[in-house]
């Protein structure tokens, strides 16, 4: 959106330039400031490290004569003779190192330099008698003579250090912190005035742009405010102020002139939504008639061939015993029935499991020795609510196609168990196998209406449209022979497909 009017400033514009000002005002201060104030503290830095370095040298000069005295007095034996010479050098040599620390010139000092001087040729003469003194151990007359004059000079040099080179430097340290706290009493005060000064700046020019933008803002409030009480016939705002302040007025006027428009748009949009609302809930409704009835379809395609086979096994059984164990295989047939014609879409773990123990003692009697069957279920699974004749085919498939081919039969195994949060039911056979190595692939691109593998078809289908894509059918070799089918359930609070 352009601003149409004369060329003016933006508020963004205004802000940076006034802190950019102050900022670059700020930081030359401060740095100059700081290099000030960190000359001066190296300045005293410095000189602390002067007066370290001066007791520093007469301590090695107290260790050089003590070692000496050790030395001559002590009557040493070699080895001890050994170590105090180690000593008197490295006295020595720490005292010169030091030394040099405290070098200075002529100019900036003409007594230290002179001092220094004496001390170093001190130093060089004790190292010089010294050697000739220890030739001529133990000492006689001229030997104490050296000694003395040696002692001599210790006191000197002890003199030259304490009460003549640190005087003198704490009298020339001095005179510099006297200037150093001059130029910092200067510093503060420019400090102050400096700091005053910017913010008294900074404070006008606050000043100045609060006012451009306050009049403008409460005259867009003021808009506002009538507009939200149903108000919009109040006149436009004038465009004045920064080019922000300019184009929220436009806007704020673009704004009150469609209001109207976009109330009446917003009015019928939500009629339509509603609408739209209503038929997207029929549509699903009918979607999950649609889906229950697929179900009880599909369902319903296992029965005729099971219910075949157990009249004939009922039939052939009352030919050939009493009939008290055709009465049990009548009762369990007639709660196989039951089940069966139930049309419902879940039924309970508990009750899948008792239909196919009395499916698998028919189909028992039915084969005899050739069939042994075992169904293991954890008291842990709990008994949740599944589709109706999912395992069922599953067993059929075992018995039929797997164990009956066999002469001497064989058996199935189910298993039911919890992993996490999936239900796991297994069902294993020791028959002939699967002649399909990949029959996932075969299952899951059969065409509508392949009538092979009908009964995983069927389970595989049944439970898709059940739980959605979270469930899962595994087909595989058993070893040492047969075939394992593992279905993979997820647990739901609820039967979703029953809401």
């Amino acid at each position: 959106m352009k601003i149409k009017g004369p060329r003016t400033y933006g508020f963004g514009q205004l802000l940076v330039t006034y802190s950019v000002v102050l900022v670059i005002s700020l930081l030359l201060l401060g740095a100059m400031l700081f290099t000030i104030v960190f000359n001066q503290l190296s300045m005293v830095q410095e000189q602390t490290s002067r007066y370290a370095t001066v007791m520093q040298v007469a301590s090695h000069l107290r260790e050089h004569r003590e070692a000496f005295n050790r030395l001559i007095f002590d009557s040493p034996s070699e080895s001890q003779r050994i170590q105090i010479l180690a000593e008197l050098n490295g006295a020595e040599t720490r005292a010169k190192a030091e030394l040099l620390k405290l070098e200075t010139s002529h100019e900036a000092s003409p007594e230290q330099y002179f001092l220094l001087r004496g001390i170093r040729n001190g130093l060089d003469f004790i190292s010089q008698q010294q050697r000739i003194m220890m030739e001529q151990l133990p000492l006689d007359v001229e030997g104490f003579t050296r000694y003395y004059v040696l002692e001599t000079t210790y006191r000197h040099l002890d003199s030259y250090v304490y009460s003549r080179f640190l005087p003198s430097a704490v009298n020339q340290d001095a005179q510099a912190v006297s200037r150093m706290q001059t130029t910092i009493g200067n510093i503060r005060i420019l400090s102050m005035v400096l700091v005053v000064f910017f913010a008294f700046i900074y404070t006008i020019a606050i000043i100045l742009v609060v006012r451009s933008l306050s009049h403008p803002v409460q005259k867009m409030a003021e808009t506002a405010r009538e507009i939200t009480k149903g108000n919009l016939e109040t006149p436009d705002l004038p465009a004045v102020g920064p080019i922000e302040i300019r184009f929220l007025e436009q806007s704020l006027n673009s704004m009150k002139a469609s209001l109207k428009e976009r109330i009446e748009t917003l009015d019928e949009n939500a009629k339509l939504e509603k609408r739209i609302h209503q038929q997207e809930l029929q549509r699903i409704k009918v979607k999950r008639e649609l889906d229950r009835a697929r179900l009880l379809t599909l369902q319903a395609q296992i029965n005729p061939h099971f219910l075949f086979n157990a009249m004939n096994t009922i039939s052939r059984t009352a030919l050939f015993e009493d009939a008290e164990q055709t009465s049990e295989l009548v009762t369990d047939l007639a709660g196989i029935f039951r089940y069966m014609l139930d049309q419902r879409t879940t039924v309970h773990l508990h009750e899948e499991i008792e239909f196919i123990r009395k499916y698998l003692k028919i189909q028992k009697i039915r084969f005899g020795d050739r069939l042994e069957y075992r169904i293991n279920s954890s008291e842990e699974v709990p008994q949740l609510p599944i589709p109706p004749l999912i395992i069922q085919p599953l067993v059929e498939n075992a018995i039929i196609h797997g164990l009956e081919p066999l002469e001497e039969g064989g058996m199935v195994e189910v298993n039911i168990s919890q992993d996490k949060r999936k239900l796991s039911i297994i069902v294993r056979d020791t028959g002939v196998g699967i002649d399909d190595p990949d029959v996932m692939n075969t299952l899951e691109s059969a065409p509508k209406g392949d009538n092979s593998h009908i009964g995983l078809t069927n389970v595989l289908e049944r439970i898709k449209l059940y739980y959605g894509k979270s469930a899962k059918m595994e087909v595989g070799i058993a070893k040492p022979s047969g075939t394992i089918v593992t279905l993979l359930l997820p647990i739901r609070k609820q039967d979703r497909l029953g809401d």
